[in-house]
């Protein structure tokens, strides 16, 4: 069979016409310009999505955020909101990168804005069983294909500066707190919001701490750790992360954002990002 293809002649370059040639080359580079200029237009509008500055120093006295998409967008997130006496705030990782990772942090974010906002629950994980049912009915019409179902891992804590008490919930998610009294990690529940060929009837709890005075909270996505690179061309691994965030923690945020950037672009070099990158630090 291969023979056959050997057997039959070849096409000369210079047989080919240049003019065709050109057309196609002209109407491939439209295609991929349009392409980038909605990708680009994209992530505007999922900037102004986000939470913007003016929003932070409404809210906290101290804070830093590293959002760096791996594919101009992505399905990281983070999102904050000021309830009655509570501060709350979020971090998400959904599925996929680019722009079906970008759609659902829209959906991730419009559930989260009509659970605090639209309904009267009090609890972080009611309030994530809330979300992961509607996520779930979203994707409804394809429980019978075998299909992905995609999902998303978030983060959900809010903290009242009066009495001091942090509550917290998980989809796959954790919240990292560093004080003078060492690091200290509060992880949720090992399943996320939605996918539903994953788990059924899932209950999220809610976790409270007294938090000590000084405490700079982190909450991550998994780009940062799982970024390959070093001497060995290896993952970072969450250790690596927390003895970083345990180094840095007494420093003013913004250098502590400078910090780990420049820690994670050393560590990644000439190596292409693997995954979205977030991480979101707070001092409360």
């Amino acid at each position: 069979m291969i023979s056959k293809y050997l057997d039959e002649p070849m096409q000369r370059v210079d047989s080919i016409d240049s003019s065709e040639l050109r057309n196609k080359y002209l109407q491939l580079y439209g295609i991929n310009k349009d392409m980038f200029d909605s990708v680009n237009y994209a992530a505007t509008i999922q900037q102004a999505l986000l939470p913007q500055m003016r929003h932070f120093e409404r809210i906290f006295n101290e804070y830093f955020v590293i959002y760096q998409p791996q594919n101009i967008i992505g399905g990281d997130f983070y999102w904050i909101a000021q309830k009655n006496d509570w501060s709350v705030f979020a971090l998400a990782d959904c599925t996929g990168h680019g722009v079906s990772g970008a759609m659902l942090s829209v959906l991730g974010i419009s559930y989260l804005n009509y659970v605090v906002f639209g309904k009267d629950i009090d609890n972080l994980g009611r309030m994530l069983e809330h979300i992961d049912k509607k996520w779930i009915e979203a994707f409804h019409m394809f429980t019978e294909q075998e299909v992905n179902n995609d999902w998303m891992e978030i983060s959900l804590a809010a903290f009242n500066s009066k009495t001091r008490e942090l509550r917290f919930a998980g989809a796959r998610g954790k919240i990292i707190i560093v004080n003078k009294n060492g690091i200290e990690i509060i992880k949720g529940h090992n399943y996320p919001v939605g996918g539903w060929q994953i788990e059924k009837n899932r209950i999220y709890e809610e976790q409270k701490i007294i938090l000590s005075k000084d405490s700079m909270v982190y909450m991550t996505s998994d780009g940062f750790q799982d970024q390959f690179g070093g001497k060995k061309n290896k993952k970072m691994t969450i250790k690596k992360l927390h003895e970083h965030l345990n180094d840095i923690y007494s420093f003013p945020a913004d250098v502590q954002k400078t910090v780990l950037t420049s820690i994670f672009n050393e560590w990644k070099s000439s190596n292409k990002q693997t995954d979205d990158v977030c991480v979101l630090g707070i001092r409360l």
